[in-house]
């Protein structure tokens, strides 16, 4: 079934509507939507939309990489930025990361998974 999700996944190009989440003003693509449903894994929204206030997060949302990395003891959410004020860019200066314990996401077939964020909306790499 993983395998089936990655190829589903790899599938989202564009998206047809943005769909807003419950929490701040966070919208997200029919891709990631997706991802949610199928992996079970809302809470990687939750955490990106309560972090939006936070400066780094806030000053550099022009264009974030988050990364949901499986680690030894548990899981990991960060995110990386390449944009800076002015528009100049650096080497993937990280803006925020949270680790956690438990989780369902299928890291065994998916591996760590980066999606996007560009102002207010999260999307798939292949919906950028």
């Amino acid at each position: 079934m993983i395998k089936k999700l990655k190829q589903e996944l790899d599938q989202f190009r564009g998206t047809e509507q943005y769909h807003k989440f419950s929490l701040g003003n966070m919208r997200a693509t029919d891709g990631i939507i997706y991802l949610f449903n199928k992996a079970e894994c809302f809470w990687i929204g939750d955490i990106i939309a309560s972090v939006q206030n936070k400066p780094l997060v806030r000053q550099n949302n022009c264009f974030i990489i988050w990364k949901i990395t499986k680690e030894k003891d548990g899981w990991k959410v960060a995110g990386y930025t390449d944009c800076e004020e002015g528009g100049s860019y650096s080497n993937n200066k990280k803006v925020y990361s949270q680790k956690g314990t438990y989780t369902l996401f299928p890291f065994d077939d998916l591996g760590d998974f980066e999606f996007y964020q560009q102002g207010e909306v999260l999307l798939l790499k292949g919906e950028y």
